[in-house]
C-alpha cells in the first residue's frame, strides 16, 4: 500500500494536495480507486484533519477527485472534466469581468468551424443522438422552458464532443454553462415557447448540414444561429 511522508514546513495544506496530485498523475491511485480515509491521511502526513480537508477540497475543484455518500462513501479519483474551468468562467460571469457579446464572441469563434469539422467525422449514431437531444427539448417547451432550454443549449456542447478533442470540448462546455446559467436565467421572462422553438429549428438547420456532410453550410449555418441569438438576447440582457 503506498503511504505519504509526514510533513514539517507549512503550507501544509498545499504540500498535502501536492503529494495527493503527484499520486494521481503518476497512477499510483487510478481512475475510480478511492483515496485513503480522512484518518489514514491524517497519520500518514501527520498533520489535522483541517489541513487535509483543505488539500481534498482543492483537489475537487480541479477535478481530480469526487466525494461520495451512501453505501460506498469516500473520496475517489475521477475523470478530469470541464467542471473547474466552468465554474471559472461562471465566476468571472458573476463578477462582471466577462459580458454577453464576450459570450457570444467566444461561441463565434469556436462553433462554426467545430461544426464544420464535425460534418465530415460524424457518425450515424451522432447524427440519432442529437436528432433525438432536439427532438426532446421540442418536447420539453410543453412542460418546462427552462429545462427546454438548458437541454437546446446543449446541442452546441454534443457537437463538440464528437471531435473527440478534450480543449474543444472543455471549452464549448465551459462557455455554454456560463451562457446557460445567466443568461438563460435572465431573459426567462421575456422568451416564450415560440421564441425556444424558432431557436431549436435553427439548431435543426445546423444538424441537416451536419448529417448531410456539407462542413460549409453546416458553418455558415452555425455562424447565422450565433449571430441571430445575439439579436434575441442582446437587447433583452442590457436592460435586466
Amino acid at each position: 500500500m503506498h503511504t505519504f511522508k509526514s510533513l514539517k514546513k507549512p503550507p501544509l495544506s498545499q504540500e498535502v494536495e501536492r503529494q495527493l496530485r503527484e499520486s494521481i498523475i503518476k497512477g499510483i491511485f487510478k481512475l475510480d480507486e478511492k483515496l485513503p480515509s480522512e484518518r489514514e491521511l491524517v497519520e500518514q502526513f501527520q498533520v489535522s484533519r483541517v489541513t487535509i480537508r483543505e488539500a481534498l477540497k482543492n483537489l475537487i475543484r480541479s477535478g481530480l477527485i469526487k466525494t461520495k455518500r451512501g453505501k460506498n462513501a469516500g473520496t475517489y479519483i475521477c475523470k478530469p472534466n470541464a467542471d473547474a474551468i466552468a465554474d471559472n468562467f461562471l465566476n468571472l460571469v458573476r463578477l462582471g469581468h466577462i459580458t454577453f457579446n464576450h459570450l457570444i464572441d467566444a461561441r463565434i469563434f469556436i462553433e462554426p468551424d467545430t461544426a464544420k469539422m464535425v460534418a465530415v467525422k460524424r457518425t450515424e449514431k451522432d447524427i440519432i443522438s442529437l436528432t433525438s437531444m432536439l427532438d426532446k427539448a421540442a418536447k420539453l417547451t410543453e412542460t418546462s422552458l427552462l429545462e427546454a432550454r438548458l437541454l437546446n443549449v446543449r446541442f452546441h456542447c454534443k457537437i463538440s464532443e464528437i471531435l473527440d478533442n478534450p480543449i474543444i470540448s472543455f471549452t464549448t462546455n465551459s462557455i455554454t454553462h456560463a451562457y446557460s446559467k445567466i443568461i438563460i436565467e435572465k431573459t426567462s421572462q421575456h422568451v416564450g415557447r415560440d421564441g425556444i422553438l424558432e431557436l431549436i429549428r435553427q439548431h435543426r438547420e445546423i444538424l441537416k448540414a451536419i448529417s448531410d456532410k456539407d462542413g460549409d453550410r453546416a458553418y455558415e449555418k452555425t455562424m447565422q444561429h450565433l449571430e441571430n441569438t445575439r439579436l434575441i438576447y442582446e437587447g433583452i440582457v442590457n436592460k435586466v
